[in-house]
């Protein structure tokens, strides 16, 4: 903050004498808000005709001219310092009304004796003041600004110290926002605290994980006197229901239907969001009622909120049922609102009904945005439905809405999944005509399709496009070239191209690593793929338990199952554990090497940790003890599996029903295909082969 200017007693030499006469004789006949709108002008002109500090000095000369003796001089220097400081704060340029403040509060430090002290601006100008300086984040000024007026005897009311609150909670300095609210009614001259006093800490100590002095805070606001406002408790139960803590957040709902205030929609809402994270949707119903039971109709943004947790569950139908009801209530469905119950329209494969429903609320007046748009398209994308989408995009230009580049890259997108690679080089160059730029994962999208269809000098022409247009190309883009290159078995090259990274200065991750790791395993050279492994951790890239089950699948391809076994315990020295792809991997190898009760024993490890079997754990053991002619083992195994909740597939029936007919057990036979039939599952009666099982040996996954 500036320090104190030295008082002029003449004009200076910028202001024209025109407008400051205006402007005193505005402030002389009381016409203050007129005065604003002058001063507004005079410093807002570029550049500024005059600072507030010099505007002021010669208000103050005008004023020390006066002969008329009603013109009340120290009046006058009250409302020019407030006008002045009002016009600074409503055109958002603190900073002279900063140094007039500064300057009038240490007008009389040093003044001679019976010098009459130099007005300072009113409290209702300083408390806009302050609330500009807040809005702009200049938090320290906040405070600043407060010390020069106790500094120089004002009396600060509670509106000025809950924003000085509001500053140290924004800036983060919590203990000095509980320290003023606690000065607040007790120390001298300091105005008796609110509830937005209280509500302004409670908040910070929600938003920075202090619940438990949040929960004192509130007891402490109720003992003071001061009476909590639905924006406390909202507050409060947001709290708790972001903490976890839904039951609580639904007791103090209690509370206020109560005790009082009553909820609002706000309540409503936070808890509607709380249950929706929580999975409990079945809930959400119940909690609309009560709100109808209090005639309290649901906003937009309660409809967000339920949108959004049905598209977690993937329930499109209750969502469907949900927009009828809010279009029958009238409520307003804006954009916001439209993009989520779009995007979990689009997320469970109803893209047509979304464009239905969308048509719907543009007739209704909601004017669609980019996003909304986007939605749309990459819906229709993500199904491949290039006829549904191209249309969307065309509507989308007939409305002026432009594409950006995430609409671009979604139509690349689901031209690059069909195999359209050259219309989607037409369609970047469209991009660039419309002047979108493409991004770097446009590109990246390119270089994936050129590699899936194996063509590998393509995906070096793209990178040297990106180059030549700026655009660095990231680990995404080497990722896909060094899984081109293994897919075609060219491992030394893909090694070249990791390498390359490096001094490319692009950041590898395992992902990378994996590619070539899977390729060595592929091609059976597993001690490359265990130094690859090595050098990878060498490099600072972890390994995932991805990169470790694909040892395991080199290893169990070796019949090397005491090695891969050692690797599994290895695992948490490596700060991993083994998942069920793991142990699906060994289990299988340990059957097709005829160790049956070593796969089994290794099965009643998954359960001791917690991890649980599926069907590809399943069907070697059932098939190993079937051919093994143990039908009891068999048969535990299986309901075992049903007991697991794991439903049996057609491969593990025509297992069982394979044993069954090898022992001439025909009605088990019989009860299976029975079994089958009401499933809806077809039976082949054809000889099996151990094609199914070499596969999943394979791939456990």
């Amino acid at each position: 903050m500036s320090r104190l200017l030295p008082r002029r007693r003449h004009l200076s030499s910028s202001i024209s004498t025109a407008p400051l006469s205006e402007l005193a004789s505005l402030l002389a006949a009381g016409r203050f808000h007129r005065a604003v709108d002058l001063a507004k002008s005079l410093l807002s002109s570029h550049p500024p005709a005059v600072s507030v500090p010099d505007l002021y000095h010669a208000l103050a000369a005008t004023a020390d001219t006066q002969d008329d003796p009603r013109a009340r001089p120290h009046s006058l220097l009250c409302d020019a310092a407030s006008a002045l400081v009002v016009a600074s704060a409503r055109l958002c340029q603190p900073d002279g009304a900063l140094r007039l403040l500064s300057l009038l509060a240490s007008a009389g430090d040093g003044a001679c004796a019976g010098a009459v002290r130099s007005p300072l601006p009113s409290l209702s100008s300083c408390n806009l003041l302050l609330e500009s300086l807040l809005s702009v984040g200049r938090h320290a000024d906040v405070r600043a600004a407060f010390g020069l007026l106790v500094a120089a005897g004002a009396r600060p009311d509670t509106f000025a110290w809950n924003k000085v609150v509001q500053a140290c909670v924004a800036a983060g300095d919590l203990d000095e926002a509980l320290a003023m609210l606690r000065r607040m009614g007790r120390s001298e001259g300091a105005p008796p605290p609110d509830a937005f006093s209280y509500n302004v800490v409670i908040a910070g100590l929600w938003r920075s994980g202090k619940g438990s002095d949040a929960l004192k805070l509130f007891d402490e606001m109720v003992d003071r006197g001061v009476a909590p406002n639905q924006i406390t408790y909202n507050t409060m139960i947001d709290g708790h229901v972001k903490g976890g803590d839904l039951e609580a957040g639904f007791r103090l709902r209690d509370q206020m239907l109560h005790e009082g205030p009553k909820p609002n929609v706000v309540t409503y809402n936070v808890l509607l969001s709380g249950l929706c994270r929580a999975g409990r949707m079945d809930e959400t119903r119940v909690l609309m009622d009560e709100m109808a039971s209090y005639s309290m109709l649901p906003d937009g943004f309660t409809y967000s909120i339920l949108f959004d947790g049905l598209t977690r569950t993937g329930d499109s139908r209750t969502m469907l049922s949900l927009f009828g009801e809010s279009l029958k209530k009238g409520v307003m469905i804006g954009a916001y609102t439209c993009s989520i119950l779009l995007n979990g329209l689009c997320k469970d494969g109803k893209v047509a009904k979304a464009e239905q429903v969308l048509e719907m609320l543009v007739h209704t007046g909601l004017v669609p945005t980019t996003a909304i748009y986007n939605t749309l398209i990459n819906g229709y994308c993500q199904v491949r439905d290039l006829q549904g989408a191209f249309p969307i995009f065309e509507q989308m230009k007939s409305r002026h809405i432009r594409p950006d580049h995430i609409t671009y890259n979604a139509l690349i997108n689901g031209l690059c999944k069909l195999e359209m690679i050259t219309e989607a080089e037409d369609l970047v160059m469209e991009m660039e005509k419309s002047g979108v730029d493409p991004s770097v994962e446009t590109f990246n999208t390119l270089i994936d399709a050129y590699g899936r269809a194996g063509q590998l000098e393509k995906c070096f022409t793209v990178l040297s496009d990106m180059q030549d247009k700026g655009i660095k190309s990231n680990v995404i883009s080497f990722g896909s070239v060094v899984k081109a290159f293994c897919k075609k078995g060219k491992i030394p090259e893909a090694v070249a191209i990791l390498d390359d990274m490096i001094h490319k200065d692009v950041v590898q991750n395992a992902q990378v690593y994996n590619s070539i790791i899977d390729a060595y395993i592929e091609s059976g050279d597993t001690e490359q793929a265990f130094l690859l492994v090595e050098k990878m951790k060498n490099s600072g890239v972890s390994a995932s338990i991805f990169t470790y089950n694909l040892l395991l699948k080199g290893l169990c391809k070796n019949s090397q199952i005491d090695e891969a076994e050692e690797l599994i315990c290895n695992l948490t020295n490596q700060g991993l554990r083994p998942d069920v792809v793991s142990y699906n991997t060994i289990i299988s190898a340990c059957c097709n090497k005829g160790d049956t009760d070593r796969a089994l024993e290794l099965l009643q490890e998954m359960h001791k940790y917690g991890i649980r079997p599926t069907l590809r754990t399943y069907h070697p053991l059932l098939n190993a003890l079937g051919s093994a002619g143990r039908v009891h083992d068999m048969e535990c195994l299986y309901q075992q599996m049903l007991h697991k909740n794991v439903e049996p597939s057609s491969s593990i029936y025509g297992t069982m029903v394979d044993t069954y007919a090898r022992c001439e057990n025909e009605s088990k036979v019989a009860s299976l295909k029975k079994e089958m039939s009401e499933k809806g599952i077809a039976f082949d009666d054809t000889e099996r082969t151990n094609h199914e099982l070499d596969r999943i040996i394979a791939s456990p996954i």
